[in-house]
């Protein structure tokens, strides 16, 4: 009997230590800058400032046409801030899209 204990307790041991531990989930605050870095990488800033000399140059020849060189001016003003304002609010929303997929990602592994 004694070499029978004797013989369970290293095979015990060691089927203990073959099965892996269940993985820990990722904490919150390290998937949130995880995520942070992803969306920045991957939802380009630079959308906004194409965007703001699209409207730009667009307001200038629309401002032009109407109004000569005054309103190329004023349109080219208008335009700028248009399209920067219409790109940033898409950049945002893509933004955004991109950080919660990836923390979610994070935060399932």
């Amino acid at each position: 009997m004694a070499r029978v204990q004797s013989l369970f307790i290293p095979v015990a041991a060691f089927l203990a230590a073959s099965f892996p531990e269940p993985a820990e989930a990722k904490s919150k605050a390290y998937c949130k800058q995880w995520a942070s870095e992803v969306a920045d990488q991957h939802a380009n800033a630079s959308d906004v400032v194409a965007g703001a000399v699209i409207g730009a140059v667009g307001g200038a020849l629309l401002g032009g046409a109407i109004d000569g060189r005054e309103g190329a001016g004023k349109g080219a003003l208008i335009g700028g801030a248009g399209g920067a304002v219409l790109t940033g609010t898409a950049a945002n929303d893509r933004w955004q899209r991109i950080y919660r997929r990836a923390y979610a990602e994070c935060r399932a592994s």
